[in-house]
C-alpha cells in the first residue's frame, strides 16, 4: 500500500491489534499498546495560532517525522481518530474501531500525512488542527497514542533506537515512563 493522502482504511482489521482484554481502555487510549520496550511521554508544544486557526502541534509533527525513519513502511500507516472530535460536523465514512468509550475512525496514509489526519479526513483546509489519537505504521514498529482528553502530553511506544532519536530531537520535552504510569494533569518540569 502506498498512499499519499489520508483516506478511510479498507477495513477495521488493521486496528484490531490495539484491542487487548488485558489492558484497561484508559491505559490503551493514553499510552497505546503495552508491547514496546520503551514508552515515552512527550510534551505538546503548540505553534502560536494565527487568527484563523488553532496552534499547530509542533512536537507531535516532529515526533512523527522522526518515527518515520524507524519503520520499514513509512508510506503505509494508519491513524485512528475519535469519531466525535468535532461537534456538529458529520463524521467521514470510515471503518470504526470500537475501543471502549472511544470509538475511533480508521484512516490510512503515509506517516507524513497522518499527522494531519483529523483535518484531512474531515476536509478542513487550513483551519483547525487536532492530533490523531493513534498513529502506527503497517509494520507496527511503534505507536503514537494521544487520548481524546490529553492536554499536556502524548505517548510513543517504540524500540530503544527510536526512543533515543526522539529524545535527541525533542530535548527537554520527553520522559521515559512505565506502562500504566499516571499522566500529569498540568505542565511541570520534565
Amino acid at each position: 500500500m502506498h498512499v499519499s493522502e489520508v483516506q478511510p482504511a479498507a477495513s477495521a482489521e488493521a486496528g484490531q491489534w490495539l484491542l487487548r482484554h488485558d489492558v484497561h481502555w484508559q491505559d490503551l487510549a493514553r499510552l497505546g499498546p503495552p508491547d514496546f520496550s520503551v514508552h515515552l511521554r512527550i510534551r505538546f508544544e503548540h505553534n502560536p495560532p494565527r487568527a484563523e486557526q488553532k496552534g499547530e502541534l509542533l512536537n507531535l509533527r516532529r515526533a512523527l517525522t522522526t518515527l518515520a525513519r524507524y519503520t520499514t513502511t513509512p508510506s503505509a500507516a494508519y491513524a485512528a481518530v475519535w469519531e466525535g472530535w468535532t461537534a456538529g460536523d458529520p463524521a467521514p465514512d470510515a471503518p470504526r474501531l470500537h475501543i471502549p468509550n472511544r470509538t475511533m475512525l480508521l484512516f490510512s496514509g503515509a506517516v507524513e500525512v497522518l499527522r494531519d489526519a483529523p483535518a484531512r479526513a474531515w476536509q478542513r483546509d487550513g483551519g483547525e488542527y487536532a492530533e490523531p489519537h493513534f498513529v502506527w505504521p503497517e509494520d507496527r514498529a511503534w505507536c503514537l497514542a494521544c487520548d481524546v482528553d490529553e492536554e499536556v502530553e502524548f505517548t510513543v511506544g517504540c524500540a530503544d533506537d527510536a526512543a533515543e532519536a526522539l529524545i535527541e530531537e525533542l530535548p527537554g520535552a520527553t520522559r521515559r515512563v512505565q506502562y500504566g504510569d499516571p499522566a500529569p494533569s498540568q505542565l511541570g518540569p520534565i
